[in-house]
């Protein structure tokens, strides 16, 4: 081909004013993203970031009313376990608090979801324990802080894909071992034990050390609240089981059964501090009590990015000062490490999940519902709280309680900012004990062994990442855990991806020759690639008789993507073919698979697209076409390679 001077080095074209076309099109490049900005930037979009432009107008007096009764209900839910929360994390208990007030504030304003509230849960709250015990409340505010940025960023970019490699037995793993964890943990607050570490092993092994200093009235009180809670947990499956109870049937009983159950930690902690203070008035103390709670709203500032400690094993013992260290804001992200990916990991999976299941089967904005949960972990931030998420047991206490809109979340977080305010000093009576009832009736449902059985019936191999993401949770990190587990399923869908079963039919036709048709069962990639050339080589080898002429037919319908290792062993089987005279050819190629095969393989091959009605050929591609029907019809005579 002779390439003219333009080709090389092309002239600038003008039209006929003497206009230089290239700033024309240069012109017309800027108007496309000023176009494509405009196209961006709409009313709609800007309506789905901010959700609550979409309720605002509608708002009525009636929709007021249902929001206060739902966010006062779920607040009567979150006081308790916000306070819970905040033991488990490690921290002081109105730290849970904290979260528990400021979240539902920044959801009620960026959330999608009207059924949803956010605040401490006990995953997040088991996930900061580590993290708290080497830095204390500093470390756990920076994580929320930094973990909201991660989770804000990802939902701007459209990262939630990522997510998309947790798979369901990783999850279930997880959540049955965090679920595990915290309630072992409460089996020392239980027990009124007092002794360190809350991971698995060192709990069982503390409790058979420490057995001689069991509380009796702790564990008393402790059990009896777990069966005062189960009970009122049930009260709205007796009132379906006994249908033959006339009273049970009446609307008003029913909504009054349902707010007992629904409120059954608040009535737990109130009951817990009204025997507690009674004993108190006679002068006993048979209670580990949670103490004095700081009271009154947390101030807005910035989160510690650096602070001072207290140096451990100072060498000044002898001195009143006892020597202080500064720890900088790369200490603090050096020892974050892993939590900086894991905490918001699971915090995106868990607001995602619960939004799916109140979603009712509608689209649900994965996107919005991580940029809502990002802002409120930054925002929450600012008055020292712990990294938060969606929770599904408040989450059904406001679906239950008949909330119109997101606002809600603010009713609920009101509530909350009162009770720090006024009823800090009541709650200083509230026994250790019941706290850890709460947390334990809480959480026990988390443990998905109902997911063992169909996974069994099913696809028994899926019990391979759920063990090994539960054990490892369990009893080495669960950070590491689920990252193992991931891992696992991953190289288990690797290793699966490389067991191609390629199935071919031999047959011999009288002025025809032998003919092998194999069809690749899958895609093609590079850890299939040894067993496909088995499976050729094998084909290959075989032949009736030396004098019978072979052609070698590879059906591709299975086929739609095959990578560049794939091609270069086809390549060098198809040279080896040639040397030893044997003919071949690709059948039912797709056009976009045949360009990615000329892209490695001769430019001469054989390549057969899919037949229709309308196509035609000659005798040769039509008994081709007419024997991989049979094979695909008809297995009585395929065999597998």
């Amino acid at each position: 081909m002779v390439l003219r001077n333009d080709d090389v080095c092309p002239q600038l074209e003008t039209d006929a004013n003497g206009i230089d076309m290239e700033s024309e099109s240069a012109h017309g490049s800027s108007s496309q993203v000023r176009q494509w900005i405009r196209d961006s930037c709409t009313t709609g979009l800007l309506k789905r970031r901010l959700p609550f432009l979409q309720w605002a107008p509608t708002y009525t007096f009636r929709s007021i009313f249902h929001d206060c009764i739902a966010g006062f209900t779920v607040a009567l839910t979150a006081i308790p376990q916000g306070i819970a929360y905040g033991a488990v994390a490690g921290l002081p208990v109105e730290y849970g608090l904290y979260t528990a007030f400021a979240g539902p504030f920044v959801y009620a304003l960026l959330g999608s979801v009207r059924q949803i509230t956010v605040g401490p849960t006990a995953v997040m709250a088991i996930m900061t324990h580590e993290y708290a015990v080497k830095g204390g409340a500093p470390y756990a505010i920076v994580l929320s802080f930094l973990a909201g940025c991660i989770e804000l960023m990802a939902g701007l970019l459209n990262l939630g894909w990522i997510m998309e490699f947790i798979s369901g037995p990783v999850i279930s793993g997880f959540c049955s071992a965090a679920a595990v964890t915290v309630i072992t943990a409460q089996f020392k607050t239980l027990l009124g034990l007092k002794f360190p570490g809350s991971s698995f092993a060192k709990v069982f092994s503390g409790i058979f050390t420490n057995w001689k200093d069991i509380s009796l009235w702790d564990t008393v009180l402790g059990f009896s609240f777990i069966f005062f809670l189960l009970l009122l947990k049930s009260l709205t499956d007796m009132r379906k089981t006994c249908t033959t109870w006339s009273c049970l049937r009446n609307r008003h009983v029913s909504k009054v059964m349902w707010f007992v159950s629904t409120c059954r930690n608040a009535l737990a902690v109130v009951l817990g501090c009204v025997i507690a203070y009674s004993f108190e008035l006679y002068g006993y103390h048979p209670f580990n009590l949670t103490g004095e709670i700081k009271s009154g709203v947390p101030s807005f500032h910035l989160p510690p990015f650096s602070f001072e400690r207290p140096i451990s094993n100072s060498s000044l013992s002898n001195s009143t000062d006892p020597g202080f260290e500064l720890v900088t804001f790369e200490t603090i992200v050096s020892d974050l490490g892993m939590g900086l990916v894991m905490v918001p990991m699971i915090a995106i999976l868990e607001q995602v999940a619960i939004a799916k299941a109140f979603s009712n089967g509608g689209k649900t904005d994965s996107t919005q519902e991580m940029i809502a949960v990002g802002a409120g972990s930054i925002f929450c931030s600012f008055f020292g709280c712990l990294p938060l998420t969606a929770s599904f047991s408040r989450s059904s206490v406001m679906s239950a309680s008949g909330g119109k809109t997101q606002f809600a979340n603010f009713f609920n977080g009101f509530v909350i900012l009162i009770a720090l305010s006024l009823l800090m000093p009541t709650f200083y009576y509230i026994p250790k004990s019941i706290l850890g009832a709460v947390i334990i009736v809480a959480v026990y449902s988390m443990v998905e062994l109902d997911e063992i059985l169909p996974m069994w019936r099913g696809r028994r191999i899926e019990l391979i990442p759920f063990g090994t993401t539960f054990f490892f949770c369990l009893l080495i990190n669960i950070e590491y855990g689920i990252l193992i587990g991931a891992l696992v399923h991953l190289l288990l869908l690797a290793h699966e991806a490389t067991r191609t079963k390629s199935s071919y039919v031999r047959y011999k036709k009288q002025g025809v020759g032998e003919r092998i048709i194999l069809r690749a069962d899958r895609n093609l990639y590079f850890p299939s690639v040894e067993r496909f050339r088995q499976a050729l080589g094998k084909i290959s080898s075989e032949r009736i008789d030396d004098a019978t002429p072979k052609t070698i037919i590879i059906d591709m319908s299975r086929v739609s993507e095959i990578d560049h290792t794939s091609l270069k062993m086809l390549k060098a089987m198809l040279s080896s073919w040639e040397k030893g005279g044997e003919k071949y050819s690709f059948v039912n190629v797709s056009v976009n698979l045949e360009k990615n095969m000329l892209s490695v393989l001769p430019a001469g091959i054989n390549i057969l697209h899919a037949p229709t009605d309308t196509d035609t050929g000659d005798s040769e591609d039509m008994e081709e076409a007419g024997a991989l029907l049979a094979v695909s019809i008809t297995g009585k005579d395929t065999q597998h390679v």
